[in-house]
């Protein structure tokens, strides 16, 4: 089972949006911490180092509010992962879905994953199509045994 601290650095890697040259940028501990704090929907203020403690796991037990604001923060992004006060705190995992969408989940949580994922949405479908041939020869173990055979000749 995640813990809290995974969910939120999940939520933090999931925030990443796009920089000019498509490399993606998670939302940094301090950047968060200060839009909650200025959020003018509530009254709640966290500090970076509180965020931080929450972000390593060295503290467990925030507030109702504390997660209220942390949620809010994180619904006003486009997310993929569902983003409520159940789904960062719930010791169980969610409703059973098809194991596919729970692979693609599990894949997709990775920001590299991602980031190679929104990359190759922007190229043309042969450039698609080359990409997924380097990638077949990369997950080809007998591909990748014979080239080495080859390097040793």
């Amino acid at each position: 089972m995640a813990t809290l601290a995974e969910r939120l650095n999940a939520w933090f890697a999931d925030a990443a949006t796009a920089n000019a040259v498509g490399r993606l940028r998670e939302p940094t501990t301090s950047e968060v911490a200060q839009a909650i704090s200025e959020d003018p929907s509530h009254d709640v203020t966290i500090s970076r180092s509180y965020l931080t403690a929450l972000r390593n796991g060295s503290q467990t037990n925030p507030t109702v509010s504390v997660l209220s604001a942390i949620v809010r923060y994180f619904q006003s992004r486009e997310m993929t992962l569902p983003v409520s006060v159940s789904a960062l705190i719930s010791e169980a995992p969610p409703a059973a879905a098809p194991e596919e969408k729970d692979e693609w989940a599990e894949a997709l949580s990775d920001r590299q994953v991602r980031s190679i994922a929104m990359r190759a949405g922007r190229l043309t479908p042969e450039m698609r199509e080359q990409l997924l041939s380097i990638m077949d020869v990369l997950d080809d173990p007998k591909s990748a045994r014979s080239g080495s055979e080859e390097d040793d000749i």
